[in-house]
């Protein structure tokens, strides 16, 4: 077999593994609305009230060098319409004006701000890095769902109210809510909502399969003995809510993902910041994997068969698809330019241009038809988030063979867009 016809048995094979996946997403998505009505009949018996009676939520805020957004967060969760809610502000050493952003915020509007059932706790400690920061917060807590949050997002008002109906009863032991991007008004900003659309659309399939990893940091939900049971947050980590999401699935946990609770975050607003975060993200689910290989191919009764046996390895043998990525591109390329023949890509570029469609429809009704109108040049500049993957992936090899970890992404942060916070006082 000659060199060309084994890249293209590679290329048909990547293709139909691909193909698989995103059918799946496709046609199981929809069927989340069952999930969630089951999920939610033991609230429906509940008035808020009875439910917030029930469950104080405690919400950690880790805030390193957050100066810009720190107060709209802050803002977003005391006029929230849940009022069990105790909120806890870690400063994790920042060195920048975030203490003193809060303190003022403290002295002159905090008791404005305040209604009856909240209590607002800001402690400020020694840099320790933000699963330090978390844990911190955790301890000082007294609420019986614990929720993240970091300090560049803002909730919806009915955010955590919608979370909460999810923690009735004792079946569910964490939880992912919606994140959206809160600014998107660049065209680097679009193209991750986009990204970030399609993907929380698939935590639909997760939910329905119980096969979540990923409890991200921005909204992440759990019951106090979680961390009781099978312990805090990894401190060395750099992603350590991948960490702690894939350990509960080592432990049999029930994970959720409540679409109806909204929230928006900035995302990098450069390239350079994107390569950053993804770099971060890359390296930490690698080291995740390989601290939890025992997930992989798993016949452990308490292990989801669906995620140990079709959905981690599948999600791996993307990772390393981008070793190869770059050569494929090169090759297809070639392809294309002396054949002319682009009926391959036409079709999947329209199969992709389907499964955004689709989250479009099926996914919760905030989708903007603004964003909507922007897909046909998504599909086409996506590519730049390829391009950015396969440099994370080979950087993340390099750190992986030479022992060397990562530090913490810094980019100038310019905050959400007023749009999504003009109604938080």
């Amino acid at each position: 077999m000659d060199l060309p016809t084994f890249i293209f048995y590679i290329i048909i094979a990547i293709f139909a593994v691909s193909l698989s996946r995103n059918l799946i997403y496709i046609f199981s998505g929809p069927f989340y609305t069952f999930t969630k009505s089951r999920a939610l009949l033991s609230s429906k018996k509940y008035t808020q009230e009875e439910i917030e009676e029930r469950i104080k939520i405690s919400v950690i805020v880790p805030a390193w060098n957050e100066e810009v957004g720190v107060l709209n967060s802050i803002k977003s969760l005391l006029s929230s319409s849940y009022n069990h809610l105790e909120v806890i502000l870690v400063d994790d050493g920042s060195t920048d004006k975030t203490a003193e952003v809060v303190d003022d915020f403290i002295r002159n509007n905090l008791g404005n701000s305040m209604e009856k059932g909240k209590e607002f706790r800001f402690y400020t400690k020694d840099n320790g890095g933000k699963g330090n920061a978390l844990n911190y917060g955790i301890k000082k807590s007294t609420g019986n769902l614990i929720v993240t949050m970091d300090a560049d997002t803002v909730f919806d008002k009915n955010a955590l109210y919608f979370a909460a109906q999810y923690f009735i009863d004792g079946d569910l032991d964490a939880a992912v809510g919606n994140v959206k991007v809160g600014n998107s008004n660049s065209f680097l900003g679009i193209i991750q909502e986009i990204e970030y659309i399609l993907g929380f659309y698939f935590k639909r399939t997760h939910a329905i399969f119980n096969c979540e990893y990923i409890i991200g940091g921005a909204f992440g939900l759990f019951r106090r003995d979680v961390f009781e049971k099978y312990g805090y947050f990894d401190e060395i980590n750099k992603t350590e809510d991948i960490e702690l999401s894939t350990r509960l699935q080592v432990n049999g946990c029930k994970i959720a993902f409540i679409e109806e609770a909204i929230s928006y975050t900035e995302v990098p607003s450069s390239l350079v910041s994107l390569m950053r975060q993804r770099l971060r993200w890359k390296k930490g689910r690698l080291d995740t994997f390989y601290l939890h290989k025992e997930l992989f191919f798993s016949r452990n009764k308490n292990h989801n068969k669906f995620l140990s046996f079709y959905f981690l390895p599948i999600t791996l043998f993307y990772e390393l698809e981008l070793i190869i990525e770059p050569f494929l591109i090169i090759f297809v390329s070639i392809y294309f330019f002396t054949t002319g023949d682009i009926r391959g890509f036409l079709f999947w570029m329209i199969f992709v241009g389907i499964m955004h469609v689709f989250a479009f429809m099926f996914g919760e009704n905030n989708n903007k038809i603004r964003i909507f109108a922007f897909l046909p040049i998504y599909l086409i500049m996506s590519y730049i988030l390829v391009l950015i993957e396969i440099y994370a992936m080979y950087a993340s090899i390099k750190l992986f063979i030479i022992k060397k970890d990562i530090s913490w992404q810094i980019w100038k942060r310019k905050g959400i867009t007023p749009q999504y916070i003009a109604n938080l006082g």
